[in-house]
C-alpha cells in the first residue's frame, strides 16, 4: 500500500489506505507497535465493500515524533486522531482501537459520538488504568539504554506469521523515541475513563482474548460491563494473547466487518427515523 502523510493538527501524520467500499473502518495501532500491526487483518478485509483507513500515531512508523514525553498522552493521540480524521473529511466511520488504541478511540468517541457509528475496543488497555511500580521510567529509561525498546506480546511467534512482517514490526518498533513509551505507560497508568463508559451511545464491540497476560481477561470484561446494555457487544477468543489482529486476523476481520455491516444498518435506521 502507497504511504501519504495527513496534517493533523500540529503533526502530520503517516497512514494507509485499504478498499473502495462504502463503509469506512478507522484501525488505531496500541504502545509501542505501529500500523504494521494491523497487516493480517486488513489483507482479509473485502475490498469491494470497506475502505480502510489506518493511521500510524505519533511516533510510530514516518509520523512526525515530537520531544515531550506528554505528546504521547492517550490524551494528544485521541486530539491528533480527531484531527487526521477532520483532514480526511471521515465521518459516520467504525472506529477500532487495539491495546492503547483502545484508550485513544474511547477518549475519541466520549468526545466526538457524533462522528462515528460504531466502536470497537480490542484487548483494550484497561480503561481503569493501572498501578505502576516506584521507579518504572527509570528501569524504562535503562532497558532503552541497554537492550533496546521492551517487546510485548504481539503475536510474533504465530505459525503464521512470516520473517517479513516480523522485521518490518520489530523495524518499527526500533525507531520509537522512549518520550513515547514514558509518556505512553504513565497515561495509560492513569486513566480513568471506564465510570464514564454509560455515556456511549453507539454499537460498541469488545473484542478480548483469554490468555492475555498483558490486559487480562478481568479488565476486558469488567469494560464491557460498564457500557450501557442496549449498545453492547462482545466477542472472545480462546486460547489467544494480545493480538489477536495478528494471531487470527482473518477472524479478527470477519468479526469487524460483520460488526460495521451491523453499525450501518442501525445507522441508516437511526438517520430513517429523525
Amino acid at each position: 500500500m502507497e504511504s501519504k502523510l495527513v496534517q493533523a493538527g500540529p503533526v502530520n501524520l503517516e497512514y494507509f489506505e485499504h478498499g473502495h467500499g462504502l463503509d469506512t473502518v478507522v484501525l488505531v495501532h496500541g504502545y509501542s507497535t505501529s500500523a504494521a500491526i494491523w497487516h493480517y487483518t486488513l489483507e482479509n478485509m473485502s475490498e469491494d465493500r470497506f475502505r480502510v483507513i489506518v493511521l500510524n500515531n505519533r511516533g510510530a512508523g514516518n509520523s512526525d515524533r515530537t520531544p515531550n514525553e506528554e505528546d504521547y498522552s492517550i490524551e494528544t493521540i485521541a486530539c491528533d486522531l480527531f484531527n487526521a480524521t477532520e483532514a480526511l473529511k471521515l465521518n459516520g466511520f467504525t472506529l477500532v482501537g487495539h491495546s492503547m488504541g483502545g484508550g485513544v478511540v474511547t477518549k475519541f468517541a466520549l468526545e466526538h459520538q457524533d462522528r462515528i457509528k460504531g466502536l470497537v475496543l480490542m484487548n483494550s488497555t484497561p480503561l481503569n488504568g493501572r498501578a505502576l511500580n516506584d521507579g518504572w521510567d527509570e528501569e524504562l529509561k535503562e532497558t532503552f539504554r541497554g537492550s533496546g525498546p521492551p517487546l510485548g506480546d504481539m503475536g510474533l511467534a504465530s505459525h503464521d506469521v512470516t520473517e517479513d512482517f516480523k522485521e518490518a514490526v520489530m523495524a518499527d518498533i526500533a525507531r520509537n523515541p522512549v518520550e513515547r513509551y514514558i509518556g505512553g505507560k504513565r497515561s495509560m497508568a492513569a486513566l480513568r475513563l471506564r465510570d464514564r463508559l454509560s455515556e456511549i451511545r453507539v454499537p460498541t464491540l469488545v473484542i478480548g482474548c483469554d490468555q492475555d497476560e498483558r490486559v487480562r481477561i478481568e479488565n476486558i470484561l469488567s469494560d464491557y460491563q460498564a457500557l450501557p446494555e442496549e449498545h453492547r457487544h462482545l466477542q472472545i477468543y480462546h486460547g489467544f494473547g494480545h493480538s489477536p489482529n495478528v494471531e487470527i486476523g482473518r477472524r479478527v476481520a470477519g468479526v469487524i466487518e460483520r460488526f460495521s455491516d451491523m453499525a450501518w444498518d442501525l445507522d441508516m435506521k437511526a438517520d430513517a427515523s429523525r
